[in-house]
Parts: structure tokens; sequence; C-alpha cells
């Protein structure tokens, strides 16, 4: 080898490491269901102002919303919605949509339709086989209303249903 040669073989190797230790992190975590990237970000990004004026008014409604967790047959929950108008009058007739996610793997995202069961209760049965934080991107509508919530709630060990695994 020639004098002189070792910092140009260093730095490539160098280089070299970076490449292949970048490549190893995108093939590990590719198939994590712990590790999440926000779909069409980009559009969110640029609708961003609508997006805050959406949220405005249905902040302005001022509903609020309860969740609860049941076990239910199969491996499934039935996840039950408790929706209010700001004078806590229960708002019935909605149409209700949701994302649901257990926050521990916010790759596994599920689409979520709600029927109301009773006056103002809504419910969704839905696969919910891990206990913990779960997250859910609900969108409400009634008329020319338009609630949207984020709501995060806690399910115990025991909520699971007895086949789940």
């Amino acid at each position: 080898m020639k004098k002189g040669m070792g910092w140009p073989i260093g730095i490539v190797a160098l280089l070299t490491a970076t490449v292949l230790g970048n490549v190893a992190v995108i093939v590990i975590t590719r198939d994590d269901p712990s590790f999440a990237v926000e779909p069409d970000y980009y559009r969110k990004a640029v609708d961003w102002d609508s997006t805050q004026a959406r949220q405005a008014r249905s902040n302005a409604l001022a509903w609020n919303v309860s969740a609860a967790v049941r076990a239910a047959d199969n491996g499934l929950s039935v996840l039950t919605l408790t929706l209010q108008d700001s004078s806590g009058v229960v708002v019935h007739d909605a149409s209700l949509t949701g994302e649901l996610l257990h926050v521990a793997r916010a790759n596994d995202v599920q689409s979520v339709v709600f029927t109301e069961v009773a006056d103002g209760e809504y419910a969704a049965t839905v696969p919910m086989q891990r206990a913990g934080m779960w997250e859910l991107r609900l969108a409400a509508e009634r008329n020319s209303e338009r609630f949207m919530e984020t709501v995060r709630f806690e399910t115990p060990q025991d909520v699971r249903a007895k086949d789940g695994p």
C-alpha cells in the first residue's frame, strides 16, 4: 500500500459503514408494527390551514366523547362511545367513523364504523387483542356539523376476550 492511502481508505470505510447501517435500519423498521410513518404527510402539511380551520369549527361545537371497552366473543371487543353536546345533551343520529390503533403498534391502523345502539351511544365490534393504550381518531357528522377528536383510552389485561392471544 502506498504511503498516505490510510486516510482515503478510512473515509471510504466510514461512508460504507454509514450506508450499510442506514440500509439495515430501513430493513428492520419496514416490517415493524410499532414503527409508523404518517400516511400522505405531504398533503396534510399543504392542507394545514384548512385542517386547522376544520378543527376550530369542531372545537366550537364543544362536543364531549367518552369511550368504554368490553370483551366480546372470538377475540373481539366492543368499543362504545357516548357523545354529548356542549350543554350535556346526547348527540343522536350522527354518523361516526374513525381510525383505531394500539399506541405501541402505530403501523396497524383499523378503520371503524360505529352504529347507534342507544340514544347518544354508539358501538363497534373491533379486534383489540392487546391490553394497553389505544387511540381513536374520531370523526362524527350530524347534518352540517362535523366533530373531530382524538380519544385515548386504556384497556386493562382482563378486557381482552377469552379466545384472544
